[in-house]
This record gives C-alpha cells, sequence and structure tokens, in this order.
C-alpha cells in the first residue's frame, strides 16, 4: 500500500511537469477534456507566495523518479494519469475494505473500548487503594512504636510484680483458708483422718494470722472471722463427739474418769479445746472434768428451752395449719425422735413426745377428714367443661395420697390407712360421677382409664407395688381396659363376636347341628372380615392414639385389642372346623391365623 501511495504521488507531480499542452493534444481542454470530469481544484493556493518553495518541490519529485516502480512505468510507457486513476480506485476499494472490516469488529472493538476502560477504573481503585494501604502503613508503623513504648513499660511492670510476687505469695499462702480445710472441718466425721490433719492445718493458720496481725497486716481481718467460725465448729463437734463416744450420761457428775487410752488417742483434741499444745496429762484430765460439767449442764438446759419454745410455736401454727402432708411429716419426725431416745435409752423425753403428738394427730385427722367431705360433696356439673382427659382432682388425690403413703411406709399406722381408705373410696365416687356426665359409653371409659391410669402411675412411682392402693386401682384400670377393648371391638367385629360366642354355647350344649343354617351368615362373615380388617385395624389405632394421654396406656390397649381380635379369630376357625360348616365354600377365603398375626404385628405402635 505505500508503494501504491508513492506511485501516485509520483504520477501526480509527472502530469502536473509535463504541461498544459501536452495534456490538450492528447486529452482536449483541461476543463472539457473526456479524461477529467471535473475542473482541478486548486483551493487557496498561492503560487506567486514565497511560502511556495519550487526548490522542494523539485527535490521531491526528483526523490519520487528514483522510484524503482515509477522508473518501471516511465521505462514501459505506462499512462500515467490512467495509472494514477488506478491506484487511486485501488486505494478507494481497500478504505472501503477496511471500513467494512471495522465494522465487521465493530463490536469487538466497543467490547475493547469497554474493557479498557474497566481496566482504567480498576487501575484508578488500585492506585486509590495502595494510596490508602501507605497510610495505613504509615499508622501502623506509628501505633508499632507505640506498642513497643508500652512492651517496654508492660516489662518494667511485670519485672516489678514478679519481684514481689515471692514475698506476697508466702504471706497469702499462710493467710488463706483452703476450701479442703472448710469442707473438712464443716462435713467430716471427728474419726477420720483428714479431719484430724485439718484440724493441725487450722490451728497453724490460726498462729500464722497472730503472727501477721502482731506486724500490722491488715489483711488479717478479713481471715480472722473465717478462722474463729471454724474454730467454734471445730470445738463443738470435738465437745459432742467426745460426749457421746467416750463418757456415758448415765453415772454422776463425779464421777467421770477420763480413760488412759482415750487420753493418749485423741490428746490432741483435748489440747486444742485447752488451747496448749504442752498440757500435761494430769492438767488435761482436771480442767476437762469441769469444763465437761459445764458443757452438760449448759446443753441441757439450752435443749430443754428450746423444746419448749417449739411445742408453744407449734401449738399455734397448728390453729390455722390445712397441710396435712407437713403435719404428718412432723409426726413422723416425732416418732422417729422418741424410737431414737428409746434405743439409747433416754427416757427422759418421753413426756414430750407424747405432748406433741397429742397437737399433732387430732389436727392431722380433722385435715384428712376435711378432704374426705369435700371429695364427697363436690358436684361434678358445677366443675364446668369436662374433656376425657385426666381431672384435676384425682391429680391432687393421688400426690397428697402418694406422699403419706411413702411417709406412713417407714413407721405404718392403721388410723392413717383407714383415713386414706374413705378418702380413696369417695375418689372413685368422684370418678364415677364424673364418668356419668358422658353421654355414650366409650367416652365414659375413655374418661375413667385415663383418671385411674394416672393416680396408678402417681403412685407406684412413690409407694410399694403391693400396696393396698396400688392394687386398687390397677383392678379398676385392667376391669375398665377390658370392658373398653369389647366397646372398641363391637363397632367393626360385632357381628363376628356375636356369631363365635353363639356357636360355641350352641356346640358347649351339644346342638351343634343348629350351626348348618347359618351358612350364609358365616359366608357373609368371612367376606366381610377379609374386606375391611386392614381399615378397622388402622382406624382403631388411631381412635385410641387420640384418646388416651398416655402413649405407653394407648399403645397397651391397641396390643389387647389385636391380642383379643386374634384369640377371636382363632375361635371363629374353630368352629369352622366343625362337620356341619367344614364343607361351606367360603372356608376357601379364610385368612390364615399365622397371617393374620404378622399383618396385625405392622400395625403395634412403638414409643
Amino acid at each position: 500500500m505505500a508503494a501504491a501511495a508513492t506511485m501516485a504521488a509520483a504520477a501526480r507531480e509527472l502530469v502536473l511537469r509535463a504541461g498544459t499542452s501536452d495534456m490538450e493534444e492528447e486529452e482536449g481542454p483541461l476543463a472539457g477534456g473526456p479524461g477529467l470530469q471535473e475542473p482541478l481544484q486548486l483551493g487557496e493556493l498561492d503560487i506567486t507566495s514565497d511560502e511556495f518553495i519550487l526548490d522542494e518541490v523539485d527535490v521531491h519529485i526528483q526523490a519520487n523518479l528514483e522510484d524503482e516502480l515509477v522508473k518501471e512505468a516511465l521505462k514501459t510507457g505506462v499512462d500515467l494519469r490512467h495509472y494514477s486513476k488506478q491506484v487511486e480506485l485501488e486505494l478507494q476499494q481497500i478504505e472501503q475494505k477496511s471500513i467494512r472490516d471495522y465494522i465487521q469488529e465493530s463490536e469487538n472493538i466497543a467490547s475493547l473500548h469497554n474493557q479498557i476502560t474497566a481496566c482504567d477504573a480498576v487501575l484508578e481503585r488500585m492506585e486509590q487503594m495502595l494510596g490508602a494501604f501507605q497510610s495505613d502503613l504509615s499508622s501502623i508503623s506509628s501505633e508499632i512504636r507505640t506498642l513497643q513504648e508500652q512492651s517496654g513499660a508492660m516489662n518494667i511492670r511485670l519485672r516489678n510484680r514478679q519481684a514481689v510476687r515471692g514475698k506476697l505469695g508466702e504471706l497469702v499462702d499462710g493467710l488463706v483458708v483452703p476450701s479442703a480445710l472448710v469442707t473438712a472441718i464443716l462435713e467430716a466425721p471427728v474419726t477420720e483422718p483428714r479431719f484430724l490433719e485439718q484440724l493441725q492445718e487450722l490451728d497453724a493458720k490460726a498462729a500464722a494470722v497472730r503472727e501477721q496481725e502482731a506486724r500490722g497486716t491488715a489483711a488479717c481481718a478479713d481471715v480472722r472471722g473465717v478462722l474463729d467460725r471454724l474454730r467454734v465448729k471445730a470445738v463443738t463437734k470435738i465437745r459432742e463427739f467426745i460426749l457421746q463416744k467416750i463418757y456415758s450420761f448415765r453415772k454422776p457428775m463425779t464421777n467421770y474418769q477420763i480413760p488412759q487410752t482415750a487420753l493418749l488417742k485423741y490428746r490432741f483434741f483435748y489440747q486444742f479445746l485447752l488451747g496448749n499444745e504442752r498440757a500435761t496429762a494430769k492438767e488435761i484430765r482436771d480442767e476437762y472434768v469441769e469444763t465437761l460439767s459445764k458443757i452438760y449442764l449448759s446443753y441441757y438446759r439450752s435443749y430443754l428451752g428450746r423444746l419448749m419454745k417449739v411445742q408453744k410455736h407449734l401449738d399455734s401454727y397448728l390453729a390455722d395449719c390445712y397441710d396435712a402432708i407437713a403435719v404428718f411429716l412432723c409426726i413422723h419426725i416425732v416418732l422417729r425422735f422418741r424410737n431414737i431416745a428409746a434405743k439409747r435409752d433416754v427416757p427422759a423425753l418421753d413426756r414430750y413426745w407424747e405432748q406433741v403428738l397429742a397437737l399433732l394427730w387430732p389436727r392431722f385427722e380433722l385435715i384428712l377428714e376435711m378432704n374426705v367431705q369435700s371429695v364427697r360433696s363436690t358436684d361434678p356439673q358445677r366443675l364446668g367443661g369436662l374433656d376425657t382427659r385426666p381431672h384435676y382432682i384425682t391429680r391432687r388425690y393421688a400426690e397428697f395420697s402418694s406422699a403419706l403413703v411413702s411417709i406412713n411406709q417407714t413407721i405404718p399406722n392403721e388410723r392413717t390407712m383407714q383415713l386414706l381408705g374413705q378418702l380413696q373410696v369417695e375418689v372413685e365416687n368422684f370418678v364415677l360421677r364424673v364418668a356419668a356426665e358422658f353421654s355414650s359409653r366409650k367416652e365414659q371409659l375413655v374418661f375413667l382409664i385415663n383418671n385411674y391410669d394416672m393416680m396408678l402411675g402417681v403412685l407406684m412411682e412413690r409407694a410399694a407395688d403391693d400396696s393396698k392402693e396400688v392394687e386398687s386401682f390397677q383392678q379398676l384400670l385392667n376391669a375398665r381396659t377390658q370392658e373398653f377393648i369389647e366397646e372398641l371391638l363391637s363397632p367393626p367385629f360385632g357381628g363376628l363376636v356375636a356369631f363365635v360366642k353363639e356357636a360355641e354355647a350352641l356346640i358347649e350344649r351339644g346342638q351343634a347341628e343348629r350351626l348348618r343354617g347359618e351358612e350364609a351368615r358365616v359366608t357373609q362373615l368371612i367376606r366381610g372380615f377379609g374386606s375391611s380388617w386392614k381399615s378397622s385395624v388402622e382406624s382403631l389405632s388411631q381412635d385410641v392414639m387420640r384418646s388416651f394421654t398416655n402413649f405407653r396406656n394407648g399403645t397397651s390397649i391397641i396390643q389387647g385389642a389385636l391380642t383379643q381380635l386374634i384369640q377371636l379369630y382363632h375361635r371363629f376357625h374353630r368352629v369352622l372346623s366343625q362337620p356341619q360348616l367344614r364343607a361351606l365354600p367360603a372356608r376357601a377365603e379364610l385368612i390364615n391365623i399365622h397371617h393374620l398375626m404378622v399383618e396385625l404385628k405392622k400395625h403395634k405402635p412403638n414409643f
């Protein structure tokens, strides 16, 4: 393309140099010859101006004439004007082709432009990010310098604290009261080795605190109260142990003698009580006999005064008390204390126990009788809306009765059992009265089963399995459950049940010949059972699970119903095996009993 352009320029200049005369001879006048369609447009070219330098034009023309293509054209006598037009035409074609190429690649060029623009935006953001990163680095460097300064300050403080830690740790270890010491003094028996070890530790702690107090250590005030309370507790436990294990209360006070073996075995206890680690055996014996006399008299007077206060408070409390469980617990506490005193041969408090029981028993019996009367007089119609779920009154009775039964098992009382029996009878009658408010027998049975099951479950959690209450409600639950199963099987399988019972009665009376007239009925029962037993069992299972609040109870009822259904169908098979019905064609449609058992197991819910 560059060579063609050079030739075109050279051709134009040669034409101009050839002169106007030659052109007129070949082509005619310049303005109207056939070779040129338009007059030469020179525009504002001023050939008289000094800016037009002919020498430069001559040099340019001379350079073009030296071109190999131009030389070849001049040698071959090619018409320069024609060749110039041909070159221009080729240039136009090339230009048009280039334009088409640009148009075809316009989408790529536009995409490239967009990509370049996006790259410019990305680069601009990168520049901003780098600028921000540079500023962050500057701030981080300043923060690092700050952290270095803080680290240096912290290192100084750490060295200072480590220097103090050793001495302060020794002081704290000497003053702090370990949890093991507190636990052993408060909870461990006096005879355990750890009690003696911690008792020695307590003595050492007290000595260390006294030493630090002499030096003016203020922290001793926080520990002194704890140590004093622990010492009081230790002294109390040691005194009680010595009074119970070493000396007899039945001997006169003046005859107290400390056995030598006990003196050696519990020497540290005596020294701890006397506060003298170097006390001799004689000093311990003399001082402790006097102390023991004072302790005995002090304990006796203190306990006697407290018991009298308890009796007066109990009398005023029972006047307005309606908590039968609380009163019954008080009765059994008194009975236990009376038994303990009898085992230890301490009859001095027998009269006191009798006076307290004389206050508690009448009030307890009155509260129970009031509960019996309340249940007896309850009208179900005034209780509002009823449903088949366990009633709140039966739940309260179950919790109340199970609590009293569990307490009474330790020291049984016949009068308590009689009152609880009366209350149970009234509750059973109340449940029957409420059940009578339901219109259908099925709803009545569901209500009874739910309430019996709930009361039985609560009683079995706390009372013995062989108690009268558990046995009574178990019998009621079993009876009502069996009745409900029969009521449940009656709608879908009532015809089968009736026929089996009638046929068995006829066979038992020796009237099996009468079964020959029941062939149509038997055929209908066989086909009806075969077509509907699956849907009936499914409906039965769903009905049971909707009716009972205890899923386990519902599962048990479904299992009982399915078991009874299998037994019923098995009895039906035996009836059909009688000679009078053995030739019945419909017997071929009977379901195999084992197949029925397998299918029914699929309907057994698992919880």
